[in-house]
């Protein structure tokens, strides 16, 4: 699961994908990382995080519970 969050955004960050394969990685990204906020991490955060920098901070992601 590690593994192929972090090949799905190497390859979501090189820009080859056509439109349809970057719809369906982000659509399985979505299913295998807890943290809505992957995307943010991906593509906005500066300093730019690694791949595997982002998979491991979407883990630590933990929803408020009430």
């Amino acid at each position: 699961m590690l593994a192929e969050a972090t090949h799905l955004i190497d390859r979501l960050r090189s820009g080859t994908l056509s439109d349809e394969e970057l719809g369906e990685s982000a659509v399985r990204l979505d299913v295998l990382l807890p943290d809505p906020n992957w995307y943010d991490y991906t593509i906005d955060h500066v300093p730019e995080l690694t791949a595997e920098q982002v998979v491991r901070r979407a883990f630590l992601y933990r929803p408020i519970q009430l």
